[in-house]
């Protein structure tokens, strides 16, 4: 049984057990440093005022070896022979009571003693003797003792109190004077445990000590309050205070030798890594291998900070320069969380990398760039690398669309008014110029046909090369209205995306499923789409327009799920960006014009006509990429104003035609006939509420199901 009990408590039921002629076990337990002598010295005191006679001696390192230290210690204030046989050893101490017998560091005791003090503990309720130990908590004989009378019902176990006490603020002063008492070898398996404590069987080998010595060597330290009690580690503290002592050659050297026998030992990458960090370049291939798979590995689970130390300490390593410019790369990708320029910073090296072998890697990080919104940095990179005059033709092409997908997306040319770049071939060849040139022409709303083909052939490509096409292509086939074909290109986008670690990409590809699948009327699958963004990627590192777009997506969820309150309270959530035009700007005005519908159609078709302003500005005319007109012909109806809706519907119809895709075409004529369909004036406005779920979600759905999900 347990309780807790005073001080003043115990001391009274100590004197009692003595009164009593039984005796009582004491014991205090807490690492160096916590003050348990005082506390054991403390109720000794007590006991002595009553009477009570005291026999006290103190365990130590020095003797732990020497046997029967402890014993003779006690025995010689006995007045006993301590050679005696043990029986008449404990018959004289429970003869002597009332005694209180205090061992003090009982974790250092030796073999001989403990092996009397264990004899003696089986005998104590045979007489008035209280022992009280001190001890670092490591298992006591009193511990042993107990439990196998706690077993045996047929003996009589004393009681036993014990008092455990927390580990002390650390003390650097006292760690550096406890330091000082170690052996040579307790030094040597410090130092060993501060490199590489997490591997045991490692640990002894690079203390160069066998099992046996490291045990024991390991119970002192664990006596000094250096190494943990319940397993073979220390504390940070500790740990820097060991390496601290040591020269900066001896840190070198012995972080080389444990990385060797890391590896010999066919360490884990997650453990290689945490060796391989801090010790100096080993000059070896399977150093930066391990290097970059750790990081890989810590990436996955969302430590990119760590992941990018690994990095790091990668380039240290010597590597040929296709090595380095993936060594960049991965490192560009983790710290998007927490250093984002230094990120577009090592892109730009790559791209200004002249080895012909870092061909791929130029095209990856140009591709990286331009998926960053950065788009100065990106433009002008890729203008350094364009002047590159050793780069393939086929290079040359790739880059060359790169750059015209960041001019189109950020509706910057060059400052001069001059191209730097010479314009896409006519008909492009390179799969990269395809997906780019088929975007660029879906978004101007005309040669469909061409359009498709070319976004087609672009998602034909798979592997490493750059990403930001073939999602441009799937863009296009979601706008020709050919969602299944858009789909498994977007699929394979993600599959390639997530192993070359292109998060950016990645959560891009994701938005775009989800709009694929709201355009196929798939709701609740899009919920769970946009639901998994900010899982692979946290919001704060989304660009703006990929933040607009899910604003966009979010609200469209939302009003489809009949939830217009919270649509408008994501609205309040998401800051703009204060730039009055360009396409984030467009995409967060379809958003507001959208929760405007119902209560205040006026203001949305407002908005959708601003909207509409600001994608013409940027040579956005498709009516497929945002159906602002249709949306503010809804709005105009409502709102009384059945002329504007109608110029609206007949722009969106004849601009479908132009585009000159049959499923786009079919979509905006049934959009167009509901309109129609619509009464004019304050009449619409309940019919526009009824009618605003199915403008987004055109197969039935769980309604509750889909709140569930967008609620989340």
């Amino acid at each position: 049984m347990s309780k807790e009990i005073s001080e003043r408590e115990l001391v009274t039921e100590l004197l009692g057990n003595l009164r009593r002629g039984g005796g009582a076990v004491f014991e205090v337990a807490g690492p160096p440093g916590s003050g348990r002598t005082a506390v054991v010295w403390r109720i000794a005191d007590h006991l002595t005022g009553q009477g009570i006679r005291l026999v006290a001696a103190r365990a130590s390192a020095v003797e732990s070896d020497v046997d029967g230290a402890v014993l003779a210690r006690v025995m010689a204030d006995l007045g006993v022979d301590p050679d005696s046989s043990t029986t008449a050893l404990c018959r004289a101490v429970l003869e002597a009571g009332p005694l209180v017998l205090v061992f003090d560091d009982a974790q250092w005791m030796d073999e001989r003693s403990v092996a009397w003090l264990r004899a003696l503990l089986r005998r104590i309720h045979r007489g008035p003797v209280v022992v009280a130990l001190a001890t670092a908590g490591l298992g006591t004989a009193a511990e042993d003792v107990l439990a196998e009378q706690a077993e045996d019902c047929s003996v009589t176990a004393p009681p036993w109190y014990v008092v455990r006490l927390p580990a002390p603020i650390a003390d650097e002063d006292r760690i550096a004077r406890t330091l000082q008492l170690v052996s040579e070898e307790d030094t040597r398996l410090l130092r060993a445990m501060a490199v590489c404590g997490f591997e045991w069987s490692l640990v002894r080998e690079l203390a160069d000590l066998d099992r046996v010595l490291a045990d024991r060597a390991l119970t002192r330290l664990r006596g000094l309050g250096l190494v943990a009690t319940d397993e073979p580690g220390m504390t940070d503290d500790v740990a820097r205070a060991v390496l601290a002592a040591m020269s900066g050659d001896q840190r070198d050297e012995l972080r080389s030798r444990a990385v060797v026998l890391g590896h010999r030992a066919a360490l884990g990458f997650e453990r290689m890594g945490a060796l391989l960090v801090e010790a100096p370049p080993g000059g070896t291939p399977w150093a930066r291998q391990a290097l970059q798979r750790a990081a890989r590995v810590l990436a996955a689970t969302g430590s990119t900070a760590d992941a990018a130390r690994l990095l790091i300490r990668a380039l240290d390593e010597p590597a040929d320069e296709a090595t380095r410019a993936d060594i960049l790369i991965q490192l560009a990708q983790c710290e998007l969380d927490h250093a984002p320029e230094a990120g577009d910073r090592r892109l730009v090296r790559v791209l200004h990398m002249t080895d012909p072998a870092v061909s791929d890697a130029r095209l990856r990080a140009a591709d990286a760039l331009a998926c960053r919104e950065h788009h100065g940095v990106s433009r002008r990179a890729i203008e350094t690398a364009l002047a590159h005059p050793d780069l393939a033709e086929s290079e040359q092409e790739a880059l060359r669309g790169l750059y015209w997908y960041v001019v189109s997306v950020a509706g910057e040319h060059d400052e001069l008014g001059v191209p730097a770049v010479p314009p896409l071939r006519d008909p492009p060849v390179d799969p990269v110029c395809k997906g780019i040139a088929a975007w660029r022409l879906a978004r101007g709303g005309s040669g469909g046909a061409l359009a498709v083909a070319l976004a087609t052939s672009a998602l034909a490509v798979r592997g490493s090369g750059p990403l930001t096409p073939r999602i441009a292509a799937a863009d296009v086939l979601s706008w020709a209205a050919e969602y299944e074909t858009a789909l498994a290109g977007i699929d394979a986008v993600l599959v390639d995306g997530r192993r070359y670690g292109a998060r950016v990409t990645v959560v891009e590809a994701m938005a775009l499923r989800c709009s694929v699948l709201l355009r196929q009327g798939r709701a609740v699958e899009a919920a769970e789409e946009l639901a998994g963004m900010e899982a692979e990627l946290p919001r704060d590192c989304w660009r703006p327009l990929l933040g607009a777009r899910h604003l966009v997506l979010e609200v469209v969820l939302l009003l489809a799920a009949g939830l217009v309150d919270e649509a408008r309270q994501a609205l309040a959530r998401k800051t703009t960006t204060g730039v009055a035009h360009g396409l984030t700007y467009a995409w967060r005005l379809f958003a507001h014009g959208l929760v405007a519908l119902v209560p205040d159609p006026a203001t949305a078709a407002r908005t959708f006509v601003e909207c509409g302003r600001c994608l013409r500005d940027m040579g956005v005319v498709n009516p497929a990429v945002l159906p602002w007109r249709l949306f503010a012909a809804v709005a105009w109806r409502a709102a009384g104003e059945v002329a504007h809706a109608d110029a609206l519907l007949a722009e969106a119809q004849d601009l479908a035609a132009e585009w000159g895709v049959p499923g786009v075409l079919r979509e905006t004529q049934e959009f167009a006939d509901v309109v129609n369909g619509l009464p004019a004036g304050e009449a619409a406005k309940a019919f526009v509420a009824r009618l605003l779920p199915g403008f987004f979600v055109r197969n039935p759905v769980t309604a509750g199901r889909l709140s569930e999900l967008t609620r989340g």
